[in-house]
């Protein structure tokens, strides 16, 4: 009797080891497969997508839209036609870029507000010469201390950018792709590029990072007033909180454009997703804002299905480790006795 359930007890653990190894194996049988985005792209882009989406931008004067076609039809290898390549050539002459390209970079370096990639270089460059950040701090700060309605994430930003400009003097310009980022998020709040749930991360580490009440000791007479404070406001100013933000912003622009960069805040709701598309920009170059523009947050999707799977084959793994040392110590009681 004592032998049988010996037995019995012996084939209920193997069983268990073997349900344990199957689990273990289908996990790792599907596990690190990532999802085959260009598969998924190619068969969006097949039957002349492209080449018509071209036609309807250049109609329609979407210039950016045209860029971001000849974008996805280099990197997933779709061939466009030849009426497309003439339509495109065409559009893209010298004296079109540079006839556009004066008026925007002036407008932008002016005003701040952006569409075009020129629009945005003009306001980037707007900030670099602190001009930019002056205007915009003698604008929203006099909000402030007047207890007006301000934005804070206008303010808060060209404050970081007046700190930053001041360390690009220790560092020796160091910290210029920081301060890129910073500009690029005022460019894209002025567009209404950036999601509510990421406008509340940005202004919540502003608020960690930014001492406002220092504005009231400084004087708005003029731009050049307010640069003379410019110690003041670098010193009400802890780039800490947000270094990691310009950084995956940074990471986003270097491996696409400042503006794909830009118009990809679109898409991003939290630091997590955040660091998911700088992720993807290292794969997918300048066709990644073309593939979000297709794909839109579904490929968010397919990245949080490879997140879960992993979390299945450590558990499974897991289980199996713990199975193994139960069978072990059972077999060396079982064998005791």
């Amino acid at each position: 009797m004592r032998f049988l359930l010996k037995f019995l007890t012996l084939l209920i653990f193997l069983g268990l080891m073997g349900v344990s190894y199957i689990y273990t194996k289908r996990s790792l049988s599907y596990n690190y497969k990532e999802p085959d985005v260009d598969l998924i792209m190619k068969d969006k882009l097949a039957n002349g997508y492209l080449d018509s989406e071209i036609k309807k931008a250049i109609e329609e004067k979407r210039f950016k839209d045209i860029r971001i076609c000849t974008k996805l039809a280099d990197r997933f290898g779709i061939e466009l036609k030849k009426s497309t390549k003439d339509l495109v050539a065409a559009e893209s002459t010298t004296v079109k870029k540079l006839t556009r390209g004066v008026k925007n970079f002036v407008s932008g370096f002016i005003s701040g507000e952006a569409e075009s990639g020129v629009e945005v270089a003009g306001s980037i460059t707007s900030d670099f010469t602190l001009y930019g950040d002056l205007r915009d701090i003698s604008k929203e700060g006099r909000k402030f201390i007047e207890d007006r309605p301000y934005d804070k994430l206008i303010l808060g930003v060209s404050m970081a950018g007046v700190a930053l400009s001041a360390s690009q003097l220790i560092t020796l310009g160091g910290s210029s792709s920081l301060k890129v980022a910073a500009s690029s998020l005022k460019i894209a709040k002025r567009q209404k590029a950036l999601t509510k749930g990421f406008s509340k991360i940005v202004s919540q580490k502003i608020s960690k990072s930014i001492d406002f009440n220092a504005l009231k000791s400084i004087k708005y007479g003029s731009l050049k007033e307010i640069k003379n404070s410019s110690k003041i406001i670098k010193n009400s100013v802890n780039l800490k909180p947000l270094k990691p933000l310009f950084n995956n912003l940074h990471t986003i622009q270097k491996n696409t454009s400042i503006a794909d960069g830009i118009h990809l805040l679109k898409y991003i709701d939290n630091t997590k997703e955040l660091k998911s598309v700088a992720k993807l920009s290292k794969r997918y170059k300048g066709a990644t804002r073309g593939i979000f523009k297709i794909m839109g947050k579904n490929i968010f999707k397919l990245v949080k299905v490879g997140i879960k799977w992993s979390k299945n084959l450590i558990l499974s793994l897991i289980g199996f480790a713990f199975s193994s040392l139960g069978f072990l110590l059972s077999l060396i009681r079982l064998f005791k006795s």
